[in-house]
């Protein structure tokens, strides 16, 4: 499959993309207001509620503005190059679950309930810890690449 027919296909199967796909893909979070699925060979995630799907590009939009700094870019006009995406998605879920469920055996944050309590927590997405997730995207290391043998 072409990479534009990929594309095409892409965004008229999946209207509502998550904007945590690949923090979700990466399978060290989950949502359950997120859809699965397969288009080639590449598997995609579709958020199912428009409404959180608002929220949640409001969150990770908040979240790289306020990365920016030690992220060392000037200015974030969208989604990120990808490493540099994964770090800020899968670091501010991880550090957003650590600050609201600190007693919590939870493996796999859930997105989707992660907001709604940050959100009953702090009153709004604008007053989330930001400079803790700031410091916590900056820390974090993705997994090392495997050796070859």
């Amino acid at each position: 499959m072409e990479e534009n027919e990929y594309r095409s296909a892409y965004k008229s199967l999946n209207p509502h993309k998550c904007v945590f796909e690949k923090a979700i893909n990466s399978r060290r979070t989950r949502c359950d207001a997120s859809e699965r699925f397969n288009l080639a060979d590449r598997e995609g995630v579709a958020c199912v509620d428009g409404l959180l799907l608002k929220r949640c590009e409001q969150y990770l939009q908040t979240t790289r503005e306020n990365a920016r700094f030690s992220l060392q870019l000037t200015r974030v006009p969208g989604p990120l190059p990808h490493a540099k995406e994964i770090r800020v998605q899968l670091a501010s879920v991880i550090e957003l679950n650590r600050i609201l469920q600190a007693d919590s055996t939870e493996t796999l944050p859930n997105i989707r309930a992660l907001v709604a309590a940050a959100i009953a927590e702090y009153g709004s997405i604008d007053a989330f810890p930001y400079p803790q997730l700031t410091k916590a995207i900056s820390q974090f290391e993705s997994r090392k690449k495997r050796q070859k043998k």
